[in-house]
């Protein structure tokens, strides 16, 4: 599935700060944060803006635009939410209703994968429609699925997205698709990715900041019902996960993923957790991971050791400059999406493409790795994937009993050696005879967390 985030929230975030404010005479009924000159010119304000400051944007990126003794604001219920907009209420709760009908799922694919530019263990799960048989982006009926609110809430965000983000994928055949995300509480939100349609009266709410651009950005506050229909899909994955702020999940390094990078991904929860019987028995059923966690897992950073997410040269003041290809500053080092016995490295950068390996042997455990080990080789192969019978799995039907196997020959030869329990030092040898590397270079890199 191709790569879609980590950019969207620059322009959303700017998107609400500059480019979709209402017309002046409408500021102050819509309840937006606006300077208090534009929306109550005469002092006239009944009490509505007399005490909120117009935000500066790293406060809407941290959250801590409304000090607690903002009373009045809160009152207004217009808080502000993760994406940096109004919002309304707190918590969570488990769902009753799943974006596609149960009935027309074909399978489940867990969080957690790594392959390609997800170089870090996805933060999604990949839901497969009936009929799907390969990975293209277009097909042949975009409306054969409806695609539902699975819960009340808000659209506050909408991406289009009109060519891949990766610049390698752009010579593919692609056609339009939409991101949406919903609010259904200012700590509790869902997200689907990569839909066939959007609903016009959906679109028509929708302030775009760019609508020339490959990938236009909008926001919004267009209110949805449990089990309205919100637009189409046709018979490929899309992308759907679940945000409950409430939860933070353990990254050595939590604040990597704030402010302009991702700052949904230190909350982003098991789908099957904020189900409701019988519907959560219903798409286990679909799921193709048989362990639990059952909606995988992406957060495997364990402390004074080799195992997680790593990055080299990395400076959370320039992320708009390095946006775009984030994932090349990357690795991880972690365990399979579908058989958690697998380890995998997953690589930035390998003979000029992001690209994840088994390992020869499936040993050393990273988990066991420190800093008394010294330098650490691992021999990269080749991973598949077959079913129960043996039959390979080519990841666009449901199968039982799923595993992974790797391959004898290696593709290439990756050295680490963690110097401090956050400093690692990394050189990658891609498509070489492995018994011609012995030691690092002078192109060895060191990655942080």
């Amino acid at each position: 599935m191709l790569k879609k985030r980590g950019t969207y929230i620059i322009c959303f975030l700017a998107l609400i700060l500059i480019g979709c404010q209402p017309a002046d005479d409408q500021k102050c009924d819509q309840g937006f944060i606006w300077d208090i000159d534009d929306c109550c010119p005469d002092g006239n304000n009944d009490g509505r803006c007399d005490v909120i400051e117009e935000p500066r944007l790293e406060d809407v990126a941290t959250r801590d635009i409304i000090a607690e003794e903002d009373k009045p604001f809160e009152q207004d219920y217009k808080k502000m939410g993760l994406f940096g907009g109004q919002c309304e209420g707190t918590g969570s709760f488990k769902f009753k209703t799943f974006p596609l009908d149960i009935e027309d799922v074909e399978a489940i694919i867990p969080m957690g994968r790594v392959q390609d530019s997800h170089v870090t263990p996805t933060d999604h799960q990949y839901i497969l429609p009936k009929g799907i048989t390969s990975g293209s982006m277009l097909t042949d009926n975009p409306e054969q699925y409806e695609i539902k609110a699975p819960a009340d809430g808000y659209i506050i965000s909408v991406e289009i997205f009109k060519e891949p983000i990766e610049e390698d994928y752009r010579d593919q055949e692609y056609e339009d698709n939409y991101l949406v995300i919903m609010e259904h509480s200012c700590t509790f939100y869902s997200e689907m990715i990569h839909l066939s349609t959007l609903k016009p009266q959906i679109l028509s709410q929708i302030n775009f900041q760019n609508p020339d651009s490959q990938h236009p950005f909008g926001s919004g506050r267009v209110a949805v019902k449990e089990g309205e229909v919100i637009g189409t899909m046709g018979a490929r994955s899309f992308d759907f996960y679940i945000i409950d702020t409430d939860i933070n999940l353990d990254y050595i390094n939590p604040e990597h993923f704030s402010g302009d990078f991702q700052a949904w991904k230190t909350h982003v929860v098991d789908t099957f957790d904020y189900l409701e019987e019988p519907l959560r028995s219903q798409l286990l059923a679909k799921n193709i991971r048989k362990v639990e966690p059952y909606g995988g897992r992406i957060d495997y950073d364990v402390d004074g050791t080799l195992l997680g997410n790593w990055y080299t040269d990395w400076d959370p003041e320039k992320v708009q400059e390095i946006i775009w290809n984030y994932w090349t500053r990357e690795i991880s080092i972690v365990y399979d999406y579908i058989d958690p016995s697998q380890i995998r490295i997953s690589l930035g950068e390998f003979g000029g493409y992001p690209r994840a390996h088994g390992v020869l042997g499936n040993t050393p455990d990273p988990a066991d790795i420190s800093v008394e080990d010294g330098m650490v080789r691992y021999e990269l192969v080749k991973v598949d994937y077959f079913d129960e019978d043996g039959n390979k799995w080519e990841g666009f039907n449901y199968a039982d009993g799923v595993y992974a196997q790797n391959y004898d020959e290696v593709q290439g030869v990756v050295l680490l050696q963690m110097i401090e329990d956050s400093k690692l030092k990394v050189e990658v040898f891609a498509y070489v005879d492995p018994s011609t590397v012995t030691g690092f270079t002078d192109n060895a890199l060191i990655y942080e967390r």
